[in-house]
């Protein structure tokens, strides 16, 4: 496929992310909606109104049109069934996260890829964002030191309407696997492989089978040690969201959710303000220094579609592959686990 040539992508499941995927399509040259598939009368109507070709499966679509690519943004437990049948199509996918809901629905969807040579992009996005990249860079150019902890916080009570699909009430939708996931990704990013956790749940809140709170402890393979806070159902101005101003619908707030503690120095994130001593033997009883860092302000959907067209025209890799988003996927269920049983849970 030659670099100027216009990518086809079709969408299933037009709801809020996959209006967000559309948002970020529409801005892209060489790149068009070819179609959405979704069963849902909302889906229908929002397509009539837009004028959008609305199919009720994959295969009608592709029938009716040239597909080169198709983006998966309908419920998690969705996931598994509607990869499989795009990738029999013969066709690359884009899967929101998480990958699917379980551990073995992530394995075969890694075989039906390799078994028809399609690729996989898994949609934690974040390793798009200036942030991420740059905190990777100080980390690993040891700017703090030997990083040995971190410490975050996600909350924010989403509204009552959020939770009026039955779906969203399940554990396949809480914020572990909703929201956290997304931490996880970007923490596995840049510190490497999480090994073990445990955590604490509860869902007296809203009473739904998901959960309404979870602390979660982390040790990676590295060695450093840390721990997250995540709750759909408590008011804070910590939230990566609110952090950054990724998600448009929520407010721009700058305040940041994670502090990473070296020896060194520390950062907090997203907003890159570095903490450290004047002098290399200074100590407690010494005067700290904060820095600011500069980056760019970048649309990771837009990014991600970007590369997600260099994946169908085999110019690079997936940046999260269906292997590594599965490792992604099976540190939260983990996380679920450990709750579940109060116990360690070896990664």
């Amino acid at each position: 496929m030659q670099n100027n040539q216009m990518i086809n992508l079709a969408i299933m499941g037009i709801g809020t992310i996959g209006k967000r995927h559309l948002m970020a399509i529409n801005t892209i040259d060489n790149v068009k909606l070819c179609g959405i598939v979704d069963l849902t009368e909302d889906a229908r109507s929002f397509c009539n109104y837009n004028k959008i070709s609305i199919f009720d499966d994959l295969n009608e679509l592709k029938k009716s049109t040239k597909v080169d690519g198709v983006i998966i943004s309908t419920p998690t437990i969705m996931h598994h069934e509607n990869a499989i049948s795009a990738l029999n199509l013969g066709l690359d996918v884009l899967i929101e996260k998480p990958i699917s809901a379980t551990s073995s629905e992530a394995e075969q969807i890694e075989k039906i890829a390799q078994i028809n040579n399609c690729s996989v992009l898994v949609g934690h996005q974040r390793r798009f964002n200036p942030t991420v990249l740059k905190t990777k860079e100080i980390i690993h150019e040891k700017r703090i030191g030997k990083v040995i902890g971190l410490s975050g916080i996600w909350a924010l009570r989403k509204d009552e309407e959020y939770f009026l699909p039955e779906w969203r009430k399940e554990i396949s939708a809480g914020p572990v696997i909703t929201n956290l996931i997304h931490d996880i990704d970007y923490l596995r990013f840049i510190f490497g492989e999480i090994t073990e956790v445990s955590a604490f749940s509860s869902n007296n809140i809203n009473n739904f089978e998901k959960e309404d709170i979870v602390s979660a402890n982390l040790k990676f393979e590295q060695g450093l040690i840390g721990n997250f806070l995540i709750s759909d159902s408590g008011t804070s101005p910590w939230s990566w969201e609110t952090g950054t101003g990724e998600n448009i619908y929520l407010p721009h707030l700058k305040e940041n959710n994670l502090r990473i503690v070296g020896t060194q120095g520390s950062l907090e994130f997203p907003n890159l303000k570095l903490w450290s001593y004047k002098n290399e033997g200074d100590n407690w009883k010494s005067e700290l220094e904060s820095f600011n860092y500069d980056f760019d302000e970048v649309d990771p959907y837009i990014s991600q579609i970007n590369h997600f067209i260099d994946v169908i025209n085999k110019k690079v890799n997936p940046i999260t592959n269906a292997s590594d988003a599965k490792r992604t996927l099976k540190v939260a269920l983990s996380i679920l686990e450990s709750a579940k049983l109060s116990s360690i849970i070896k990664i």
